[in-house]
């Protein structure tokens, strides 16, 4: 069985699929690689709004390419290539100004589009023209290339901050996003960086790489040693209201906050947490996904030496996806990638 595919909340059906055959312009990819993340659980135990079943999830992935079909140029068969994840329609203003990610029309692999729960993925040759294929550099593993996506969420949060020379950082999570949220906040120059966890394994994988986790109960302990009175920027890498408002609550005057992670709990957040924004100045900047160039970055960054080899990774068959994704975040590995 080489194809992992859900047809309904819960229901993974493993099948035998051919080798497809690319139309005027497409790409196959043999995937080499794909990331299990939160949102391929959440497609699975939920359902998302913008999932189309029948659906072969997976949108973090990576591989070798298999075929191209007629006109393709710059692309060749054996090129090892990483997939960004969406294809816009490059007409419309948010296309035209450089934010795809915004784009009303944007098609996503493991969506609305087929991804890399399979053996193989046909690229549509709008995205080919739109050269979200990326060839890998030397020195660059076909294992590392899947981590861009993530990655490049990442990027596209970070660009956003205005300064983070000698700033204090809280990160809420240390989960894939909040753990390399840390590394490249580190990675481009800010001071301190606090993150609150509460899961024993994650705070100790996060002390191995030289951070400060903590549990979310002894943050105002750490705040004091840290700051004068609250931290320069924060960002909450976890989907609950509570991690958004404890962020407005630590942050000093002025402070940044990153509203990078879109709440999934019915929770209400009290007046007195939004008005933080208000009393304290705080710039507030929301931040979905990561745009071409995000992606783009992340490649290049991994391939000038960006530390990403010292993240545990949990490789598994295809065969053991349905598994994975009826985990909770608390008892699953921090990445877990199929490997084809």
């Amino acid at each position: 069985m080489n194809t992992a595919i859900l047809t309904d909340k819960e229901q993974i059906h493993l099948e035998q699929h051919p080798t497809p055959e690319p139309d005027k312009g497409e790409v196959i990819i043999e995937v080499a690689y794909c990331g299990v993340c939160r949102t391929d659980r959440k497609c699975y135990q939920q359902g998302q709004r913008d999932l189309h079943l029948p659906r072969i999830l997976g949108h973090e992935f990576s591989g070798i390419v298999k075929s191209v079909g007629q006109g393709v140029e710059n692309i060749a068969i054996g090129d090892a290539v990483t997939v960004h994840p969406g294809i816009a329609c490059g007409n419309c203003n948010n296309c035209k100004e450089g934010n795809d990610q915004r784009c009303h029309d944007m098609k996503i692999f493991g969506f609305h589009l087929d991804g890399g729960f399979s053996r193989y993925c046909k690229i549509p040759a709008s995205g080919v023209q739109q050269g979200i294929l990326r060839t890998i550099p030397e020195g660059v593993s076909l294992l590392a290339a899947a981590m861009c996506e993530p990655l490049g969420c990442a990027i596209h949060m970070t660009s956003a901050i205005p300064d983070l020379n000698e700033k204090s950082v809280l990160i809420l999570g240390g989960g894939v996003l909040g753990t390399l949220m840390a590394k490249l906040l580190r990675y481009e120059g800010a001071d301190s960086i606090v993150i609150t966890e509460p899961v024993d394994y994650k705070r100790d994988l996060l002390c191995q790489l030289g951070f400060h986790p903590t549990l979310p109960q002894h943050l105002n302990e750490i705040k004091k040693e840290l700051t004068i009175d609250g931290f320069d920027i924060a960002i909450p890498c976890s989907p609950y209201s509570e991690c958004f408002a404890t962020a407005a609550n630590q942050l000093t005057n002025g402070g940044f906050l990153g509203f990078f992670s879109g709440l999934t709990d019915d929770n209400m957040i009290d007046k007195n947490v939004l008005n933080q924004i208000h009393y304290k100045e705080l710039t507030m900047k929301g931040s979905y996904g990561c745009g071409a160039e995000d992606t783009k970055k992340a490649l290049k960054l991994i391939a000038d030496g960006f530390p990403i080899d010292d993240l545990p990774v949990n490789l598994i068959p295809l065969e053991a996806v349905e598994s994975t994704l009826k985990q909770q975040e608390t008892n699953h590995a921090l990445f877990t990638i199929i490997q084809h």
